[in-house]
């Protein structure tokens, strides 16, 4: 059988090939062709011999027959110096395996880890990407994109003082100095004058997880951007991104099927304006999720009132009163 590679490749075969590393043991050949000798005989030797001996035996006859097989094959075993199938294979000079050996204990070097920390920034892995971003600067110090990172992840992570002193001792202990480091540096002094503004750069992020239906990434963004904003008076400035991160982490929730805080941010949005479609859908749709069949009942008929098209407000109503009427 010739492997997939071809007459000159490496794959298993089982023909003597110049170039195939893999062949059958020397032992192998007359292993065989004392089994094909068996079944032979057992053919066509067996039945002439019943024809002329009256009291002949088959049954015995092919016991011998295999008898005298098992020992051929101890013969050829002890002939070739106890070399036989169990016998444990020598890869110490095959240049595949070695290869693959040594590709297996290279160890990841900086642009790896660099690569892999700015894939964990894009999935929400701040802590993974802190520790990716210091093995960086541990042994390359002097790698501005390594505390660009690790500044970054520490942002993201809540913990601007330290991505703060991070960037301070990037710049003042190793003089790393880049634009990325002076962008960050920027950022982050705004938002410490003015949590609006960190509340407004996570919930774009978060806008862009959502559009690309990565719910559960996009609803931390909205959480992060909530968090920044406490406590919000209504003529503030930024009440419009708190009832916009609102809403979009009621719909983040309502795909993630977390009703609860789908319910509590929809009531949110309410208490601001008791008119919103969106809303009133998303905790009309939660209130039946969690089998509040009754107030779901009257948030659908709400929104009937406003929306008397709305296929999701009346697919609601009718459930509901199934489920009442039940």
């Amino acid at each position: 059988r010739v492997g997939r590679l071809g007459w000159g490749g490496h794959a298993h075969c089982g023909l003597a090939l110049p170039h195939c590393k893999h062949r059958l043991p020397d032992h192998a050949m007359p292993d065989a062709a004392a089994s094909v000798g068996v079944l032979l005989a057992a053919i066509f030797v067996v039945p002439r011999l019943m024809a002329f001996i009256p009291d002949f035996d088959p049954l015995m006859m092919i016991v011998g027959l295999f008898i005298c097989l098992a020992g051929v094959q101890q013969l050829g075993f002890q002939m070739n110096g106890g070399e036989g199938h169990d016998r444990p294979r020598d890869h110490s000079n095959s240049g595949s395996n070695r290869d693959w050996g040594s590709g297996q204990a290279k160890e990841a070097g900086p642009e790896d880890l660099l690569q892999q920390a700015e894939r964990c920034l894009e999935q929400n892995g701040w802590q993974r990407a802190q520790e990716l971003a210091r093995q960086v600067t541990d042994v390359d110090p002097e790698n501005s994109r390594a505390w660009e990172i690790l500044a970054t992840a520490q942002k993201w992570d809540g913990k601007r003082d330290e991505a703060v002193a991070t960037i301070k001792r990037a710049r003042e202990v190793f003089e790393v100095d880049s634009a990325g480091l002076k962008q960050l540096a920027a950022e982050l002094e705004r938002s410490a004058a003015s949590p609006g503004e960190e509340a407004e750069e996570c919930a774009a992020r978060g806008e862009d997880f959502f559009s690309q239906r990565q719910f559960d990434l996009a609803q931390e963004c909205f959480t992060k951007a909530l968090d920044a904003l406490g406590d919000v008076d209504s003529d503030s400035a930024f009440r419009e991104v708190q009832l916009r991160s609102l809403r979009r982490r009621a719909a983040c929730a309502q795909q993630l099927q977390d009703w609860g805080t789908c319910r509590r941010d929809a009531t949110a949005v309410l208490e601001a304006h008791p008119s919103d479609a969106q809303a009133l859908l998303q905790r009309a749709a939660a209130n039946e999720a969690l089998e509040k069949f009754s107030a779901a009942l009257e948030d659908a008929r709400r929104l009937l009132a406003i929306d008397p098209r709305s296929a999701a407000a009346n697919r609601i109503v009718h459930s509901c009163q199934r489920a009442l009427r039940s």
